[in-house]
Order: C-alpha cells, then structure tokens, then sequence
C-alpha cells in the first residue's frame, strides 16, 4: 500500500517537471539525454529505437523501413514530416503510437502538431505512454 501511494506522488511530481534533462554524458559529440517517465528513467536513444521499431514493423511505413539510407541517418533530429508527409502517413503514425504505447488517442491527436522530431516524440511517449508499455522497453 505504502509503495503504491509511493507510485503515485512521484508520477505527480514526474507530471509537472520537465521531462526531458541533460545528463552530461557526451557519447560521439551528442549529448545523451534522459525521459523521466512512470517507471523511471529512460534513455533518450532507448526510447528511440524502441519508436523506430514500432513504426518500422507497420506497413504503412514499409518504404521508410527498407530505405537503408534514411534508417542509417535517423536520429532525435529527424523530422517527422520526413517520413510522415501526407495525411495517412500522419493519421497512421498517430494511430500507431496510440496504439502500441497506450495513449489515448484523443492525447495523440492533440498533441501531434506540436511534435516536429523524433526526439520530441519520443519524449511525448516517454511522458505519456502506459507504465506496462514503458516497462517492455527497460
């Protein structure tokens, strides 16, 4: 009982600070950086990969997966628009982040205009995906 009301105030705390810090770490001249989320700490670059994963494993981005050249040059930078272009593409990488992270659609929907890289979306997950979907990529 004790740990669960535990759970819950750091949740609380986690909601209103920023999510994304520096950690001073400075892995090939990129600074690496950690998601506070419901389970912890995550890395950034995990987080990432994990996001890359999911949408490489959906059809509606099968060219952008077995492009070798833009999967080898992806990174936190990358612009969304640079693989989600059109509104399905859009629709489908809202859908699949709702989806596979557990996140009310209607938080995805609403939030989507403001996420512009990866790296923001990854945050965005980090931040707002289900503490069982966290969990699996610890």
């Amino acid at each position: 009982m004790l740990l669960s009301l535990s759970s819950v105030t750091l949740v609380g705390c986690f909601g209103t600070k920023n999510s994304s810090k520096n950690t001073g770490t400075n892995i090939g001249g990129t600074v690496v950086k950690t998601v506070a989320t419901v389970v912890g700490l995550i890395l950034l670059s995990k987080l990432l990969k994990n996001v890359l994963n999911t949408i490489g494993g959906s059809t509606a981005f099968d060219s952008v997966s077995k492009n070798k050249g833009f999967m080898a040059n992806v990174n936190e930078d990358t612009k969304l628009n640079s693989f989600a272009n059109n509104d399905f593409t859009k629709t489908a990488l809202q859908l699949l982040v709702a989806d596979h992270y557990q996140i009310p659609l209607t938080t995805v929907t609403k939030n989507f205009s403001s996420l512009n890289t990866l790296g923001d979306l990854s945050t965005f997950i980090g931040e707002n995906a289900s503490a069982r979907s966290l969990s699996e990529i610890k």
